[in-house]
């Protein structure tokens, strides 16, 4: 190694990552449960009963075995057999049953254990991000670039969830990793490390999929490039997709029965599966894959092709938008370190010569995940392009370089500048980092205006909301809430009147909501209106034209009406 690790600098990367991971322990058990949670830590808690079998069965098993385990040591108390949910056999419809029935302890606690297993996910980026970092820009760039990584609201937001989006950033960062270490030395073991790399990746989500034929295209790449010999090639190659089998049918248990007959003409017939994926379906149905593997790669193509309406400033797009994750950058990135971002990408163009063509490996990859994220229409929130911002937190790296070489000190001023910006801003969010918006849009009071979903309102206030009426003794109050956490856990029924959304036309109260004098707390999702069909888009018209008295975490708006 041409820079070996000091003392001091594994004792500053030490305390970042105690410091990061101590935050998201503490933001683990004030945060409330968010909508996908649930089912999640459902399919992971039946994943370790081998009794994973439910619907849709699109989440791919690496979250499930990192945290599956901890509800079998503290308790998931599932509805009875008897109880109806069952009988629809989704995660989505038993796990809301399930909620239903915890207690408030229950709830808090199943939930707290089983999000701690999940923090491994960010910490291992921090410190692959450094490990890469200072291999690329010394080992001073290496520790500021993880510092970046902790200080970002959106990796201290995410971390600490039951969910599966920075297992996916860090598979995809682990991913390239390899990638660049094989283009070094294109041998059998890193070879195999590029193969292991991506099977995690396809393990921990399935839209990663495509990372498997580009793992090999690289491989084989690698070897024609630096004319390795035929026998290497073969040998090289075939390990690799030894691997790239081997590890996704460990990981779903070695299931090997492909789909059936009956699921394969489900698929054929359907007009929401993409002619391609039919095909593929028809051709590979038989091979010795998993078949949760196959269902679920094919209800994500599904859910894509069908649409999916999403809320960009203040309108709603019934198939996605090609700018939504560029604009949620842009209004969800504190200012800071998207000064950052920009200095250090245009200091990597600058220095391209220098860079090398193993550059491509670092510069490339967030931009290939964020244009095909921009022409999905699974446009849900930030969070499903983490896998593109923790490589352009590697990029700030780059720029931290060029201004510690320079013989100026104004390039080290402004760079200390920007960072106790960033720090500033994170401090100033705590807690409430899920809903951060920056200083161009007027901050998460404005969210609204700009994005919803996850990009604020997940269902993560609830206690927030409980706090809210008790302190200031509220005797009723009526509550329109989106998520999967239970409202009655927190609050008595003599005290909680629930609005249900008008999800069909059973529950609306005609076209538009018409409020009674008295206390309302309404969902930020829910406001905006995209996940209701066109004619309820205006329910809470009344309370989204008027102003809050107050929030509970951003995410729930309180008004009083007179």
């Amino acid at each position: 190694m041409s820079n070996p690790i000091s003392q001091a600098e594994r004792l500053i990367i030490l305390v970042v990552v105690l410091l990061f991971a101590g935050v998201q322990v503490r933001l683990a058990d004030r945060t409330g449960v968010t909508v996908d949670e649930p089912s999640h830590l459902l399919s992971a808690y039946l994943y370790w009963q081998g009794q994973d079998q439910l619907q849709p069965g699109d989440m791919p098993p690496l979250i499930k075995l990192a945290g599956g385990w901890v509800p079998h040591l503290v308790g998931l108390r599932l509805p009875p057999a008897e109880d109806p949910s069952w009988k629809s056999q989704h995660e989505w419809i038993i796990s809301q049953a399930m909620m239903a029935n915890l207690t408030a302890a229950e709830k808090d606690r199943v939930f707290f254990w089983s999000r701690l297993p999940l923090i491994l996910f960010p910490v291992a980026g921090c410190l692959l991000l450094w490990w890469w970092g200072r291999q690329l820009f010394g080992p001073t760039c290496g520790v500021l670039v993880a510092i970046v990584f902790c200080l970002a609201p959106t990796a201290l937001g995410h971390g600490h969830l039951f969910k599966n989006d920075w297992a996916a950033a860090f598979t995809y960062l682990l991913f390239w990793y390899r990638c660049w270490v094989y283009w070094g030395k294109p041998n059998a073991v890193n070879g195999s490390g590029v193969a292991i790399a991506a099977g995690l990746a396809l393990c921990a989500k399935l839209s990663l999929i495509f990372l498997a034929p580009v793992a090999v295209v690289v491989i084989v790449a690698g070897q024609l490039w630096f004319r390795k010999s035929w026998r290497e090639v073969c040998l090289t190659t075939g390990l690799a997709v030894l691997l790239l089998y081997a590890i996704p049918l460990a990981a779903w248990q070695f299931d090997h029965s492909g789909l059936d007959q009956a699921r394969l003409r489900a698929i054929s017939v359907d007009p929401s599966t993409p002619p391609i994926a039919a095909w593929f379906g028809r051709t590979f149905a038989h091979w010795p894959f998993p078949s949760r593997l196959w269902q679920g790669t094919l209800a994500l193509v599904q859910s894509n092709a069908g649409g999916n309406g999403v809320y960009l400033r203040g309108q709603v797009y019934p198939s996605g938008h090609p700018l939504y994750f560029l604009t949620a950058l842009a209004v969800k990135l504190p200012v800071p370190q998207q000064i950052l971002i920009l200095a250090g990408f245009v200091t990597t163009l600058l220095l391209w010569r220098r860079a090398g063509a193993r550059v491509l490996f670092w510069l490339a990859p967030p931009l290939l995940y964020l244009l095909l994220a921009s022409l999905s229409s699974l446009q849900l929130g930030i969070r499903l392009v983490l896998p593109s911002l923790i490589f352009f937190t590697l990029w700030t790296g780059a720029f931290f370089r060029w201004s510690l070489q320079h013989q100026r000190q104004l390039p080290r001023l402004l760079a200390a500048t920007v960072l106790l910006g960033l720090g500033w801003s994170s401090a100033a969010t705590y807690p409430h980092y899920l809903s951060f918006f920056n200083a161009w849009v007027g901050g998460p009071e404005n969210g609204l205006a700009w994005l919803s979903d996850s990009n604020l309102d997940w269902g993560q206030n609830l206690p927030e909301f409980a706090d809210w009426v008790e302190t200031h003794q509220i005797r009723r109050i009526r509550l329109a809430y989106f998520g999967m956490d239970n409202p009655w856990a927190y609050l008595r029924d003599d005290r909680l009147t629930s609005i249900p959304p008008p999800w069909s036309d059973a529950l609306a109260q005609g076209i538009r909501y018409v409020p009674q004098p008295g206390y309302y707390a309404i969902s930020a999702s829910l406001l905006s209106g995209h996940h209701f069909a066109p004619k309820y888009r205006d329910y809470f018209a009344a309370f989204r034209e008027a102003k809050p008295i107050a929030r509970a975490g951003y995410s729930i708006q309180i008004y009083e009406v007179r």
